[in-house]
């Protein structure tokens, strides 16, 4: 089992940039990822402020980052709509000198289609327009059972994109129950739901057995709140990203790799 990326999600206006950029030369393998709505995440907001401060650093940082796009932003997606908020942010690219200069600096998008108890159209082909205009842009879509039926419309489209096991949709529940191994062919799946620092030793362990041989990635949201003020700790997601290196290194040498 390869395990692609960490993901810490939900970063916000409160996190120090020069604390991600630091953390990512240490865990070259963590993603931190910004949660994206229409209500928190809009021109001159505290988050996007933030999150368009950081993606600049980044430009000269190999740094991992991720969009979560939820709620009406995710609407417009599935519509076939790209906002300009989140155009822009996806074509600046990473200057000379990084390691994947030329690449976009957000890396990954997820579309949260199974967050929200709001119904909205799922248009595959239109949004798989978009999954094409962005060749060097890993796209993610949640999935739970419910969802089958849109990826496998989405799949028929002939785009990449991943898929995440998340049933939980940020509320912090364990996903044990709903995890599954590769859901379609050829798109590479991820596990979220109830992940902190505490548990994710025994999580890897189940993932295991459900993937023994692919590449997958794991991400904790809930699990990463500082429990006082309710938002994204840096040292709970360093506690996290720590534990996944220690656990690798730990089974390797088991097999006698390190």
């Amino acid at each position: 089992m390869n395990i692609e990326y960490i993901t810490c999600s939900g970063i916000y206006e409160g996190n120090a940039i020069e604390d991600i950029i630091y953390i990512s030369k240490i865990y070259p393998r963590i993603e931190f990822a910004v949660q994206v709505s229409r209500e928190k995440f809009y021109q001159r907001s505290e988050r996007y402020e933030f999150f368009r401060a950081l993606v600049a650093a980044c430009t000269m940082n190999d740094v991992n980052l991720a969009m979560h796009i939820n709620l009406e932003y995710r609407t417009d997606l599935c519509r076939g709509i790209l906002p300009d908020i989140l155009r822009e942010l996806w074509d600046i690219k990473r200057c000379k000198g990084t390691q994947h200069a030329g690449n976009p600096v957000v890396g990954r998008v997820q579309i949260n289609i199974n967050g929200g108890k709001d119904t909205f159209r799922f248009n595959a082909r239109k949004l798989a327009d978009i999954i094409r205009a962005y060749p060097d842009i890993k796209f993610i879509l949640q999935y739970a059972p419910t969802q089958r039926k849109r990826v496998c419309k989405l799949d028929e489209q002939g785009v990449p994109f991943s898929l995440l096991y998340d049933t939980s949709c940020g509320r912090g529940e364990s996903g044990r129950d709903s995890w599954g191994k590769i859901i379609l062919p050829n798109h590479q799946v991820g596990y979220a739901g109830g992940l902190n620092p505490y548990n994710i030793d025994e999580n890897l362990d189940y993932i295991y057995t459900l993937l023994p041989n692919g590449s997958t990635w794991v991400d904790a949201e809930s699990g990463l709140k500082d429990p006082e003020i309710k938002k994204f700790s840096m040292a709970l997601a360093e506690q996290y990203v720590k534990h996944v290196y220690m656990y690798e290194n730990k089974h390797a040498c088991q097999k006698g790799v390190a």
